[in-house]
């Protein structure tokens, strides 16, 4: 990276810094026409310093991990009967590392890349050294081993099947990237910039950037453009009102974080067939966790075809499933409890909903992932527990996944498991029959 980009990306998180990046509440003002939906800051109040910034971002979002350890670990449970065939891919909040591993917990293959290595002149590297943030939020695999990486909020990167850097792009990607059909990278992107309709300060833009394989930026769409047609200012009010009736427990720099883009999906051919007209190829399926809503939108012409406020709470991973509906990690079911919410999006009923039993209920406050198998079982991603499920179309249990990866100064935290997708053998030739022996997990 140039000095000059340096400088730039540098101002720009800096910038990310004064409005708090991260799922947080109430507490300073917005206002849609003119009526405030918060209590206004005291503006004699002190600017924050730079320090006071830095201390403030390290303790908001996606941390390492969050919840003590279970007895239990690797896989617990396994039905090769009825599981759908494949490798699992990982990326953890232990470390900076991505695992392949098969369906009896053997690691079959190791991606590893320092910080260093991967962004040798970036701007926050002291601040990536932190263990709480010295992890990979997503991988994507490629067919003949490459992997495509997003350090949270750090940047985008390409490795080869030995981890070497491929290439490298410093900007604040976050949350997930996919890979369409055509080999372009889809991912998501932050900026710190003046939003209409918040008036007190400029607040984080949520951006669908386009790129091609060798991560040259194509083209990109902003969120508050591709939503204004639907009044999302109306839906932050609501979801404000949703968040103090109950209890999200937010703290006072999200208003700034107004959209929380969390999650982007492009319709693959399958996709838009299932949920027929208006819905075409390319169109991105998104969640906005800081609104409550899931919506489709026009990527062409960068409008929202289709959106829903809730039932679902902070959600995480939609995804169309073969009836065309949609099904989507709710986070927030209670505040203990989360589910997994599948929606009509015609009649915008709920048609099903898995909670998980009593002993042992679902629930991930900060993240999740959902994953439609080829045999119509489904993957479910319990991020803060660190678990993964794969449910039958009856909701049994056929494969159940506890991380092994501890994090913390006594080792009794759980590592954050922060993706975990089937791959199919197809994706895998490359594996050498050295790597197939590796020990399991212990």
């Amino acid at each position: 990276m140039s000095s000059c980009a340096s400088r730039h990306f540098l101002s720009v998180i800096l910038c990310t810094l004064a409005c708090g990046l991260g799922c947080s509440s109430e507490g300073e003002s917005s206002a849609e026409n003119g009526e405030a939906i918060f209590p206004a800051t005291d503006s004699n109040s002190a600017p924050p310093s730079e320090a006071d910034l830095i201390e403030q971002l390290s303790a908001i979002g996606y941390l390492a991990g969050t919840q003590q350890a279970h007895r239990l670990q690797g896989v617990s449970h396994h039905d090769p009967q009825r599981v759908a065939p494949g490798l699992n891919l990982i990326t953890s909040g232990h470390g900076p590392v991505a695992l392949l591993m098969d369906m009896e917990g053997k690691v079959l293959h190791e991606w590893r890349a320092e910080f260093a290595q991967v962004f040798p002149e970036h701007p926050r590297s002291e601040r990536a050294k932190q263990p709480r943030r010295n992890f990979w939020r997503d991988a994507l695999l490629l067919p003949n081993g490459d992997l495509i990486v997003i350090w949270e909020l750090f940047g985008l990167f390409k490795l080869d099947r030995n981890s070497q850097v491929l290439w490298a792009v410093a900007e604040p990607a976050h949350h997930e990237a996919q890979l369409t059909e055509s080999g372009e990278i889809v991912h998501l992107q932050a900026k710190r910039k003046s939003i209409q309709g918040i008036t007190e300060r400029l607040a984080i833009e949520d951006f669908i950037i386009v790129r091609d394989s060798d991560g040259r930026e194509l083209r990109r769409l902003a969120i508050s453009d591709a939503l204004r047609n639907i009044h999302w200012l109306r839906l932050r009010k609501a979801f404000w009102a949703r968040s103090k009736e109950r209890g999200y427990g937010l703290n006072e720099n999200s208003i700034f974080d107004p959209f929380h883009t969390n999650s982007l999906w492009l319709l693959r051919p399958a996709d838009a067939a299932r949920l027929g007209d208006p819905f075409r190829v390319g169109d991105a399926l998104v969640s906005m966790g800081m609104l409550d809503t899931i919506a489709i939108i026009d990527m062409e012409n960068g409008v929202t075809r289709w959106s829903q406020q809730g039932p679902f709470s902070m959600q995480h991973g939609p995804r169309i499933t073969p009836e065309g509906d949609i099904i989507v990690f709710n986070n927030f079911l209670t505040a203990e409890r989360s589910s997994l919410i599948t929606l009509n999006p015609r009649t915008r009923h709920v048609v099903r909903e898995y909670t998980g039993p009593d002993s042992e209920p679902l629930h991930s406050r900060r993240s999740g992932r959902v994953q439609l198998l080829p045999n119509g079982n489904t993957l479910v991603v319990e991020t803060d527990g660190g678990r993964a499920l794969e449910l039958t179309e009856d909701s049994e249990v056929v494969w159940e996944f506890r991380s092994p990866y501890r994090i913390g100064d006594h080792g009794d935290v759980v590592a954050g498991l922060f993706s975990l997708e089937r791959v199919g053998v197809d994706q895998t030739s490359w594996l050498d029959s050295s790597e197939k022996s590796t020990s399991p997990l212990q």
